[in-house]
């Protein structure tokens, strides 16, 4: 049997991205070490959005990557809860946390930029070139590791200064290594297209525009659904069946919804005229879902919308990693020890 083509590859994180994760003390760690499946929480709509983009298609399939900091132990659990909400992951990469324990590599236990990096280019040696989207959260680094990644992949980023970003970053020589050799024969690509960032710590949008206008800070998963939608990767009705599951499971509404749709104009990641697609085949959709609620949904997103469309932001420019970390450790020696960086913890 001949095996379809990849369409697309997603990547995404796990705690605090895909699950609703609490580990910010000691007892916090200890209670998820020891939640069963049926006790984890999905994120609102990202069980939705995950279904959405993994549907079957006749022509084409897609690869599904989660790479976690959670530790291997914790795999099966994981595993479980992935059964149990009907997610079927082509790989699975946890943290290999007792080795780093046994080591000694203490930094590398909380650390995630070496141990992330190389797990993505590892795996994207054994990809095939396609389109793919990595979804993160602000809890850590992801903004960081993906679009370095990204812009590794590019091409955008000499061995050298990659050397440099990594010493910075404080990972350890042995996973430097690996890495800039990994670096030095991936295959380059344009087609790393979107990162997603969910603001788990409610951090100010404005904080990710360093990284360029493919990165996209969201609130919720509707607001990923509104992306794709626009990038022709999800369709439309993929966007209502999203909407309704947050309805009619998370207690979102219109309202809310529309607010969500807009803040993606205001933030200039998305034109007032999207809104006019979804308008478009609005005839599609009225077996299948509430005419009400869809001209409803319309009628708010464009009174909540700016008059003046402004062109969107698409320059993508190299951010300077190194200022990044630099700044970001100057922040944290100026902060209080007991509050963390927004960007890295």
């Amino acid at each position: 049997m001949t095996e379809l083509p990849v369409r697309h590859i997603y990547r995404w994180d796990l705690d605090k991205t895909y699950l609703a994760t609490d580990f910010e003390t000691i007892r916090d760690l200890i209670r998820t070490a020891l939640q069963k499946a049926e006790e984890k929480h999905t994120l609102p709509g990202a069980d939705a959005l995950l279904k959405e983009l993994t549907r079957d298609q006749e022509e084409s399939r897609i690869l599904l990557t989660f790479i976690s900091g959670s530790p291997t132990m914790m795999r099966d659990v994981l595993e479980e809860k992935f059964a149990l909400d009907g997610i079927h992951p082509d790989a699975f990469i946890l943290k290999p946390t007792l080795k780093n324990l046994l080591k000694g590599r203490f930094k590398a236990i909380k650390g995630q930029v070496g141990y992330k990096l190389e797990a993505l280019l590892r795996i994207r040696a054994e990809s095939p070139d396609a389109p793919e989207t990595l979804f993160g959260d602000d809890s850590e680094q992801d903004a960081f590791i993906y679009s370095l990644y990204a812009d590794i992949v590019r091409g955008s980023i000499e061995i050298e200064d990659l050397r440099n970003i990594l010493v910075e970053a404080e990972v350890y020589a042995s996973p430097i290594s690996r890495i800039l050799e990994l670096a030095q024969k991936v295959e380059l690509s344009q087609n790393i297209r979107r990162i997603f960032i969910h603001l788990e710590r409610d951090s100010a949008p404005g904080r990710f525009r360093v990284f360029g206008p493919n990165l996209v800070p969201i609130s919720n998963y509707f607001q990923a659904a509104v992306i794709l939608v626009s990038d022709h990767i999800l369709p439309i009705e993929g966007l209502f069946r999203v909407a309704q599951h947050m309805i009619d499971y998370h207690n979102y509404d219109v309202a809310k919804l529309a607010n969500s749709f807009q803040d993606l104009i205001r933030r200039r990641h998305l034109s007032v005229r999207a809104i006019d697609r979804i308008e478009d085949y609005k005839a599609e959709f009225s077996s299948a879902f509430n005419q009400a609620f869809i001209d409803t949904f319309i009628q708010r997103v464009r009174a909540l919308a700016p008059r003046k469309d402004e062109a969107l932001n698409t320059e993508h420019r190299t951010p300077d990693y190194l200022e990044i970390l630099k700044f970001d450790r100057g922040l944290k020696e100026a902060i209080s020890p007991k509050k963390k960086s927004r960007f890295f913890s």
